[in-house]
């Protein structure tokens, strides 16, 4: 899988498109790694050497229970380079990549390993039946500030030519080395880092295919600032 395989868009998610639809179980080589989200929003997904932790507010990180997930970006990741870098975090992680490789029209995954000296990661509350939107989750997630803490950022630089399709720039979650912590990454910094990616040049997109899906609206001219508060 040399390609990135994304089920759903953000635009949709961002939309109120929770239904899961992409059935996991086809997620079983050992080399998978991504991120995404369980039905309903009830967990952050951290995809990472061939496992799939569920992130849910109040409860320890656990592998995937249900099956069938609202979205998805996966693909088997092989790093083509790894380095030793100094002084990363999200603001600086861009410049650190373009040390390397020319990132404004390309997609890459990417694994940052390291001990943080500061995390901060979110989690959603439980999904219910109580309907909700995109609001309504941003509004009740669980943050939490971790210190000191090793572990692995497991996600995507998206050039922001494709930017309502998934996230534009970086889009990580994390799972700590002992499976203990989990979720998706607002804040990070680490003194030293080893730094690693793969250059993806086909990403495969799958749409829903529910009638629910094919009638929604996506309001495009709120879409772009719903990304940038929920995600980043």
């Amino acid at each position: 899988m040399s390609k990135i395989v994304q089920f759903s868009t953000i635009g949709a998610l961002m939309a109120g498109y929770f239904r899961g639809e992409y059935d996991a179980s086809a997620l079983k080589h050992p080399d998978a790694f991504g991120l995404g989200c369980s039905q309903g929003i009830n967990g952050e997904l951290t995809i990472f050497q061939g496992k799939v932790w569920e992130a849910t507010a109040g409860e320890a990180p656990h592998l995937l229970r249900q099956e069938m997930l609202p979205f998805l970006q996966v693909t088997e990741f092989v790093p083509e380079r790894t380095a030793s870098v100094v002084n990363i975090d999200q603001h600086n992680a861009e410049q650190h990549l373009n040390q390397f490789i020319p990132l404004q029209n390309i997609f890459l995954a990417v694994c940052i390993e390291a001990t943080f000296d500061h995390l901060v990661i979110r989690r959603p509350q439980p999904a219910s039946d109580i309907p909700r939107d995109i609001n309504d989750f941003a509004r009740t997630q669980q943050e939490d500030t971790l210190n000191n803490i090793n572990g692995y950022l497991i996600g995507f630089w998206t050039p922001v030519l494709f930017g309502r399709i998934s996230v534009p720039g970086f889009h990580f979650h994390f799972i700590d080395e002992k499976r203990n912590n989990s979720g998706h990454v607002l804040e990070f910094s680490a003194k030293k880092a080893i730094l690693k990616y793969q250059e993806k040049q086909t990403i495969e997109v799958t749409n829903p295919g529910s009638a629910e899906y094919k009638n929604m609206t996506i309001d495009l001219s709120s879409l772009d600032k719903s990304i940038e508060h929920v995600e980043k």
